[in-house]
């Protein structure tokens, strides 16, 4: 019996350790890319505000900061956005080689479509927001909703932030997709139902209540429920590895 638990004991350390060692590169990747685009993000967003459809003047004299503070949250927000945007995909790469020796084919090939769907196409759907679905926002509300015989100044970090807002939705919903599929791949699942899924379903609606830029007041609440919503459903469809331990019916008990 204590050589038994002892090897459990060795497997569980051995599998930690690989977790620790993959939040630690993911830390440095992470502050790293931080640093690169700090440095590069005014001449991103000063020539993503000439790009839209906004007419700002020949010097910008209609393109203003109005709350030097809110340029300076939406620039770190942006900065922070970018660099989780840009590590999903070689954080997915370590997640799959961390995962694979312990799945079977049919667990391996689904892993694949998840990670490919929350690391690929969110970064793309964001590159796109920013290129194409933003302008024609603006467009459609200059034209439909702007009165000629008013001067229009705008807000440069509203105007930001409308777009940071939709690509950080995008990215929480990434996250949550993949850490919610995890959690049933790796058997940490009680009579149906991952364990710890209504703390991560809290956690990500609790996080875009709280940090969406206040041009989304009023849709927080609707944003968040389709968000942890989705990402459940998603979720849902993964394989469920068996647990290797007598768990408790109340999951969310579980510490």
């Amino acid at each position: 019996m204590n050589i038994v638990q002892q090897t459990h004991y060795d497997s569980l350390s051995g599998h930690l350790n690989d977790v620790h060692q993959i939040a630690r590169i993911s830390a440095f990747i992470f502050a790293f890319l931080c640093i690169f685009w700090s440095v590069m993000i005014d001449d991103l967003v000063q020539e993503w505000l000439s790009y839209i459809p906004v007419e700002t003047g020949p010097t910008n004299e209609n393109l203003s900061i109005y709350g030097p503070f809110d340029w300076i949250e939406i620039r770190l927000g942006i900065v922070i956005m970018a660099s989780l945007t840009t590590m999903l995909p070689i954080f997915s790469t370590q997640l799959y080689r961390y995962s694979k020796p312990a799945l079977y084919p049919r667990e391996r090939n689904w892993l694949i479509s998840i990670l490919v769907l929350s690391t690929t196409i969110v970064p793309l759907s964001i590159i796109a927001v920013w290129i194409i679905g933003t302008p024609i926002f603006f467009e459609f509300a200059i034209d439909n909703g702007t009165n000629d015989a008013l001067l229009v100044r705008y807000d440069a970090a509203s105007v930001t932030s409308i777009a940071l807002g939709l690509s950080w939705i995008l990215v929480i919903w990434s996250i949550t997709t993949i850490c919610l599929c995890m959690t049933r791949i790796f058997g940490f699942v009680v009579e149906g139902s991952s364990r710890f899924r209504y703390r991560l379903l809290a956690i990500s609606s609790g996080i875009l209540i709280l940090t969406l830029p206040i041009e989304f007041d009023g849709l927080r609440l609707l944003i968040s429920a389709l968000v942890v919503i989705s990402a459940d459903l998603i979720s849902r469809t993964s394989p469920v590895a068996m647990p290797i331990w007598n768990e408790p019916r109340d999951n969310d008990t579980i510490t």
